[in-house]
């Protein structure tokens, strides 16, 4: 009678062979079970299975279940483990539920998470030999280029020239002729005019005392020194002065402009 009773209780559970879920996925079973309304255990994170009880259609000799569940470690595992009675008892009298979870991983996977490349690398196979060949590209043809660019800016741009000593004793000249050439300003003009005529006429030997009368007395030299020197005792404005005439041989060039003196 007792191998019979086991015979019945497990014809009870109509439900087809387990197909495989993977870790993580929910799965279904479809299953009758004798005695009174099973209920699942409560949710445990530590359990390698977490079961819920979706329906239970209430029947003449139990109740007909429909199981979800989800596995969180590869293998075959029971769900009687996870179904209990209203008063607590386990459901070791059931028969088996077995249901299959499948790792979503290869048997052989060694646990990276990204494939090593055991190839060797590449020419164009691989984008670090990519950048060093651009970098080598650059080295070789570009910053020849961008040196070159460079000289030819710098190369471009001639120094502005100096001034011509006619165009540093006119702003002078005028303010003298205008009487207001300030001290320093006649201090400049003088050393302009002497350091050109000695260095012109080979009287770099001589002082400033000795000089002044020598280029005085000289025809094309004394003609600015005598003009300065005559504006001194006159008025301005009591006479005028040819400013093109007296800087044409300081290298002057441009249209006669006469100024007081």
């Amino acid at each position: 009678m007792k191998v019979l009773g086991v015979l019945l209780l497990s014809s009870m559970v109509a439900r087809a062979e387990p197909v495989a879920v993977s870790v993580g996925i929910e799965g279904r079973l479809e299953v009758s079970l004798p005695g009174p309304e099973w209920q699942a255990k409560p949710l445990d994170r530590a359990a390698p299975v977490a079961l819920r009880i979706a329906s239970a259609q209430a029947r003449a000799d139990g109740f007909r279940y429909d199981l979800r569940y989800v596995g969180y470690e590869p293998g075959t595992h029971d769900l009687r483990s996870w179904l209990v009675a209203p008063d607590g008892s386990p459901g070791a009298d059931l028969p088996p539920l077995p249901v299959q979870i499948a790792s979503v991983l290869p048997a052989d996977h060694g646990g990276a998470l990204m494939p090593r490349d055991t190839e060797p690398a590449r020419l164009f196979g691989s984008y670090k030999w990519i950048i060093a060949g651009l970098a080598g590209l650059w080295v070789v043809v570009g910053f020849p280029l961008l040196r070159r660019r460079r000289q030819v800016v710098e190369q471009g741009a001639p120094p502005p020239a100096e001034p011509s000593l006619a165009e540093r004793l006119r702003p002078l000249v005028a303010q003298a002729a205008a009487g207001s050439l300030s001290t320093d300003g006649k201090a400049q003009l003088e050393r302009l005019l002497l350091g050109h005529w000695q260095q012109r006429l080979g009287l770099e030997g001589l002082d400033t005392a000795e000089a002044i009368p020598r280029l005085r007395a000289h025809a094309e030299a004394g003609q600015l020194l005598r003009t300065l020197e005559d504006w001194l005792h006159r008025p301005p404005g009591s006479a005028t002065f040819d400013l093109t005439s007296a800087l044409a041989p300081y290298g002057h060039q441009g249209s006669p402009k006469t100024f007081p003196a």
